[in-house]
C-alpha cells in the first residue's frame, strides 16, 4: 500500500537500469552454461558444424571417426549417435568434419560409449569405446551394403575364363579429404599398367606363371605400385597370385615418396623368420584348460555327447573392432567390421585362397570362432583383436573364393561349453616331427605325439593320427588344426568343412584334453549370398508397429509388443522380441500379421523374384505356434504356406519366391504366385490357437537370398 505523505520517488539514470539488465542477463547466460553442461545430453548425433577444436575438460578427449562403405572404401555420409553407458560418460561435442568426407569429430568425457552407425543402402553397425586417460585411436566404421554386390564374383569369372589370369581391381583415394582419385596410376611388376577413373577405380590383370607349379608349392607373387601426384605412392609387395580376383581399398597419403607394404601370404613371410603366429597369452591358456575334456569328470562327458547330439546355438557378435596397423599386438588405429565382412575379407590372409573350396569352409569355421572368442575376450579396452600374426591377420581386401567361404559357413563356430565361441587354435603344419632339413620353424614344444600325427600332450593337445601330414615337417605351434592338413584332407580325400573341423576340434566325436570342440550354429540356414534386411543390432527397424496395429491382426490385445532384446538372440547381440497376450474379449484362435515398414511397401527393399528367398530366424518357448509370409506383388498381396515353429530351439525357416506352391492369394488381385520381377516384404505372420497363456517370440536376422 502506498504512503500518501511519502515523496514521489526518485527516476533512476537509464543508463544504470540499460547496465542492470546487462549484468542480469550475464548471470543468466552463465546459469544456463553451467546446467547445460551437468545436464548434457544422453545421447548425441552428428551435426553440420566445425569439428570440436579441444575437449572441453581436462579429463576429455578428442575421438575422430570416419565411416566407409566397406566394399569399396568410399566415404558414408553417415547417421552416427553416441550413447553414454556410465554415469561419468558426457558426450561433450559431435559435429561433422567438413575438411575430411564421411569424418565426425567428438569430444568425450572418461567413460564407456555405444556408438551407432548406419547410411542408407548400408547395414547398421554399433560397437563399444572406452575413453580413458589414453588418447583415442582414430576410428574408421566400414559398413557393408545392405544388398551384396556381384562385382567382385564378375571378376572372379573374368580371371577363370583367362585360365591364367588374376584380376586386381579397386579404388585409389586421398587419405587426408577422402575424396578418390583420378588419373593415379597403377603399374604390376610384371609390367602391366592401368589408371584410376574419375572414381578412383582401376582394373588391373597380371599372368600366373606357365608352368604348374608343385601341389604344395605357395603361390607366386606380384608387386603392385600405386602412385599419383602429389601423393607418396604405395608398393603392395608380394601379393600372391590366384586365378581369382582381388578387391583393394588404396589410400595415398598428401606428399612425396614410395611407402612398401609387405602383402606377402602369412605363411610365406613366416618361412624367413621364427614363427610367431598367435601365441597363447596365458589367460586364454587357462580359459581353455578349464573347459577340457576330462573322462574322469562326468559332467564333461555328458557335455561333450549333449554337444555331439546336437548343434548348440551359440551368440555370434554383431561386429568386430580390429585393431590396425599393429606392431605385434599394439595398434596404432582401430576398425569396425560387420563381423561376418570381417571374416571374408580376413580368411585369405591366414589360408591360401587358391586351396579347395571345402579347405577354406573348414578355415572360415576356425576364424571365425578364434575371433567370436576375442570379442568375448578383448585384447585390451580399445579393439577386441589386432590384424598382426599376433592374434589373426586380417586385411580389408578380399578375394572371391574366401568370401564365398565365409558366405558357406555364415555363423558357424566351434564351442566346448554349448555357450560361448571357443578359443580355436591352428597353425601351418601341426605334423609332430620337426624336419631338420626343411629350415621351418617348429614351435610345439612336444612333439611326443610323433611322424603322422598331430597334437602337443604337454599343452593339453592328445595325439591325433593325421596320416595326411607325415613326412611334413612341423611349422607352427601344433595346437588345433592343421591348415595344410584341412587342404589335404578336401583336395586329395575329398572331405568336407564339417568333417575337417571335427577331425581337428573333436577327433570325430573322440575328446580329449582340449580337442573338445564342436560345431554350433551348424542347423539349416540361408547359405550362401543372404543379405540381411534387419539385424535388430540398433533397433527395431522396419519392424516398428505394434503387433496389433494391422487391422489383419486377431485374437491378441493391444497389451502385445514388439521390441529389441539383447538377452535372447541367434546371432550378433540382440533380436526382435513379440510378447503376445490373448485378447480376452474374443474366442478366436491368433492371428498377427507383423508388419515390416508399416505396411508401405516403398519402406521395404526391394526383393529380386528370380531365385530369390527369404528367410529367418525364429524362437520360442511356446508349442503350437506358426509362421507365414506375405509379400507386395504387382497384382495384390500373396501369402505364404505356414511352416511349424520348434519350440525351444533356433529355427531357420525360408520361402522361395519362385516356388507357386509356397504361396496363396491373399488380397487384393493376388493369384497365388509371385509375379513381379521384384516385389517387397510386407509382413510376418505369427499363428496359434487360442491361450491364455502369454506367448514370447525372438526373431533374428531377417535376410533373403539371391
Amino acid at each position: 500500500m502506498n504512503d500518501p505523505h511519502s515523496s514521489p520517488p526518485r527516476r533512476a539514470p537509464t543508463w544504470l537500469a540499460v547496465l542492470a539488465l546487462l549484468l542480469a542477463g550475464t548471470v543468466f547466460a552463465h546459469w544456463l552454461r553451467e546446467r547445460a553442461a551437468a545436464s548434457a545430453p544422453a545421447v548425441a548425433s552428428a551435426t553440420p558444424a566445425s569439428p570440436p577444436a579441444a575437449a572441453a575438460g581436462s579429463g576429455d578427449r578428442l575421438l575422430r571417426i570416419r565411416v566407409r562403405d566397406s566394399v569399396d572404401g568410399g566415404a558414408l555420409d553417415a547417421n552416427l549417435s553416441i550413447h553414454p553407458l556410465d554415469d561419468g560418460a558426457r558426450v561433450r561435442a559431435l559435429a561433422t568434419d567438413p575438411g575430411v568426407r564421411g569424418a565426425r569429430s567428438a569430444a568425450l568425457a572418461a567413460g564407456e560409449y555405444e556408438l551407432r552407425i548406419g547410411a542408407a543402402g548400408h547395414q547398421r553397425l554399433s560397437a563399444r569405446v572406452r575413453i580413458d586417460a589414453a588418447q583415442p585411436l582414430p576410428l574408421t566404421v566400414w559398413l557393408p551394403p545392405t544388398v551384396s554386390s556381384d562385382a567382385l564374383d564378375r571378376l572372379a569369372l573374368k580371371a577363370a575364363a583367362c585360365a591364367r589370369c588374376a584380376v586386381f581391381a579397386g579404388r585409389v583415394f586421398d587419405a587426408a579429404s577422402g575424396a578418390p582419385l583420378a588419373g593415379a596410376t597403377v603399374r604390376s611388376s610384371q609390367g602391366g599398367r592401368a589408371r584410376s577413373d574419375r572414381d578412383g577405380y582401376f582394373e588391373l590383370s597380371a599372368q600366373l606363371p606357365a608352368q604348374t607349379a608343385a601341389a604344395e608349392a605357395l603361390p607366386a607373387t606380384v608387386d603392385l605400385t600405386v602412385e599419383a601426384p602429389g601423393h607418396r605412392g604405395r608398393e603392395l609387395a608380394g601379393l600372391p597370385l590366384l586365378n581369382d580376383a582381388r578387391s583393394l581399398i588404396v589410400d595415398l597419403e598428401p606428399g612425396q615418396g614410395l611407402i612398401r607394404s609387405d602383402r606377402r601370404h602369412v605363411q610365406q613371410r613366416a618361412r624367413a623368420s621364427a614363427d610367431l603366429q598367435r601365441p597363447m597369452p596365458a589367460a586364454d591358456a587357462a580359459s581353455a584348460a578349464a573347459s577340457a575334456y576330462d573322462p574322469a569328470q562326468p559332467a564333461t562327458v555328458a557335455r561333450a555327447q549333449r554337444l555331439a547330439a546336437q548343434s548348440a546355438n551359440v551368440p555370434v557378435p554383431a561386429s568386430i573392432r580390429v585393431g590396425t596397423n599393429c606392431s605385434g599386438r599394439s595398434c596404432s588405429s582401430m576398425s569396425v567390421y560387420a563381423f561376418e565382412d570381417y571374416v571374408g575379407r580376413g580368411l585369405d590372409e591366414e589360408w591360401i585362397a587358391s586351396w579347395n573350396p571345402q579347405s577354406l569352409a573348414a578355415g572360415a569355421v576356425a576364424y571365425r570362432s578364434y575371433a567370436a572368442y576375442y570379442v568375448a575376450h578383448p585384447v585390451n579396452s580399445r579393439y577386441d583383436i589386432c590384424a598382426s600374426t599376433s592374434c589373426q591377420a586380417f586385411d580389408g581386401d578380399s578375394v572371391s573364393a574366401t568370401v564365398a567361404a565365409a558366405a558357406a559357413t555364415r555363423g558357424v563356430v566351434l564351442t566346448r561349453d554349448g555357450a560361448s565361441a571357443a578359443f580355436s587354435e591352428y597353425s601351418s603344419e601341426n605334423n609332430a616331427w620337426d624336419d631338420p632339413s626343411d629350415g621351418l620353424s617348429c614351435v610345439n614344444t612336444d612333439l611326443s605325439c610323433g611322424n603322422g600325427r598331430n597334437g602337443s600332450p604337454r599343452n593339453g593337445w592328445p595325439c591325433l593320427s593325421d596320416e595326411v601330414g607325415r613326412g611334413r615337417g612341423c611349422f607352427g605351434h601344433g595346437r588345433g588344426m592343421s591348415q595344410w592338413g584341412t587342404q589335404r584332407w578336401a583336395a586329395n580325400n575329398g572331405r568336407d568343412w564339417r568333417w575337417i573341423a571335427n577331425h581337428y576340434f573333436n577327433g570325430n566325436n573322440a575328446p580329449g584334453g582340449q580337442r573338445n570342440a564342436y560345431l554350433a550354429n551348424d542347423g539349416a540356414g540361408p547359405g550362401p549370398g543372404a543379405v540381411v534386411l534387419e539385424d535388430f543390432e540398433t533397433g527395431v527397424g522396419r519392424f516398428d508397429s505394434a503387433p496389433t496395429y494391422s487391422g489383419s491382426t486377431v485374437g491378441i490385445s493391444t497389451a502385445s509388443l514388439a521390441q529389441r532384446d539383447c538377452a535372447t538372440r541367434r546371432n550378433g547381440a540382440c533380436s526382435l522380441r513379440v510378447l503376445l497376450k490373448d485378447d480376452p474379449n474374443v474366442a478366436t484362435a491368433w492371428s498377427v500379421r507383423l508388419l515390416s515398414g508399416g505396411g508401405t511397401p516403398a519402406n521395404n527393399v526391394e526383393l529380386i523374384r528370380a531365385g530369390g528367398k527369404v528367410g529367418l530366424w525364429i524362437y520360442t518357448g511356446g508349442s503350437g505356434l506358426r509362421a507365414a509370409l506375405s509379400i507386395d506383388d504387382s497384382d495384390g498381396t500373396e501369402r505364404s504356406v505356414e511352416r511349424a515353429i520348434p519350440a525351444n530351439q533356433w529355427t531357420y525357416l525360408e520361402w522361395t519366391l519362385g516356388d507357386d506352391a509356397q504361396w496363396n492369394a491373399w488380397a487384393g488381385a493376388s493369384n497365388g504366385r509371385i509375379d513381379a520381377a521384384g516385389v517387397r516384404l510386407d509382413a510376418v505372420w505369427l499363428l496359434r490357437e487360442q491361450t491364455g497363456f502369454d506367448v514370447n517370440l525372438y526373431l533374428d536376422d531377417v535376410q533373403i537370398v539371391h
